[in-house]
C-alpha cells in the first residue's frame, strides 16, 4: 500500500491510498481501537478486511499515527482530537479527510455502468437535463459522489436522493467545485462540494465550519 495523492489546505487535509493485495494484518489489527477492532470481527471477506485495514492505514499516514476511531449511533466515524473525519474506499483506492477545526466528508467512487443505467433513480429532473452525451458518464459519477458526501455531512443514509438533495449544475473539468442543496420538510442546508477527477475514479469532499 502507498500514498497516492495528498491533498492539503488550510484547515483540510486529504489522503488517497492506494490499495495493494497484501498487509500485514497483525499489525494493523493491534493499532485498531476498541469500536474498530469490534467492527473488524465481523468482516468475513478477505477483500472486505483488506478495504478496512488500507483506511485506517491511510488515516494512520495522514495523522501521524491516530486512528482512535468511535462512531456516532447512526454509524458515522469520529476521531478523537478532530472535529470532523469520514473515510471511503472502492476496490483500488481508500480516501480519508479530517480537519480539526470543521466537520468534513469524502466520497471516492469509480465509475460502474449502472450508474448510468439507472440514473433517474438518484437524479432529479434538473440534473439528468445537464447531462451532455459527451461527458454523461462522468458527470452521473460526480452527482453520485456528491450525494454520497452529502449524506455522510448529514450523517442521514435515509435522505432521499431525487427529492431531497439537490446539486447546482457544473461543468465538467478535472477539478472543481459546485454547491450542494438538502431541502428536508421546513428546513434547507447548503455545503460546498469538490471535486478531484483522476484516471480512474473521482473524489469528492466537503466541510462545514
Amino acid at each position: 500500500m502507498a500514498v497516492y495523492k495528498l491533498y492539503q489546505w488550510e484547515h483540510l487535509q486529504a489522503l488517497v491510498w492506494e490499495i495493494e493485495d497484501a498487509i500485514d494484518e497483525d499489525y494493523w489489527t493491534e493499532r485498531l481501537s476498541k469500536a474498530d477492532q469490534n467492527r473488524y470481527k465481523h468482516l468475513k471477506n478477505p477483500k472486505k478486511q483488506l478495504e478496512f485495514l488500507s483506511t485506517r492505514a491511510a488515516l494512520h499516514h495522514l495523522t501521524e499515527g491516530n486512528i482512535d476511531l468511535s462512531y456516532s449511533e447512526r454509524g458515522a466515524p469520529q476521531l478523537k482530537g478532530y472535529r470532523g473525519v469520514s473515510i471511503s474506499h472502492n476496490a483500488n483506492y481508500s480516501a480519508v479527510i479530517v480537519s480539526k477545526e470543521h466537520r468534513v466528508a469524502i466520497d471516492l467512487e469509480a465509475f460502474r455502468p449502472q450508474m448510468l443505467r439507472l440514473a433517474e433513480r438518484y437524479l432529479s429532473n434538473q440534473e439528468l437535463n445537464s447531462l451532455k452525451p459527451s461527458n454523461e458518464e462522468s458527470m452521473c459519477l460526480a452527482y453520485w459522489s456528491a450525494k454520497e458526501t452529502l449524506i455522510k455531512m448529514e450523517d442521514n443514509p435515509g435522505l432521499d436522493l431525487r427529492k431531497e438533495m439537490r446539486i447546482s449544475p457544473f461543468p465538467y473539468r478535472q477539478s472543481g467545485m459546485t454547491q450542494g442543496i438538502i431541502r428536508k420538510k421546513e428546513k434547507i442546508k447548503s455545503y460546498p462540494l469538490f471535486f478531484k477527477f483522476e484516471k480512474d475514479f473521482c473524489l469528492c469532499f466537503s466541510y462545514e465550519a
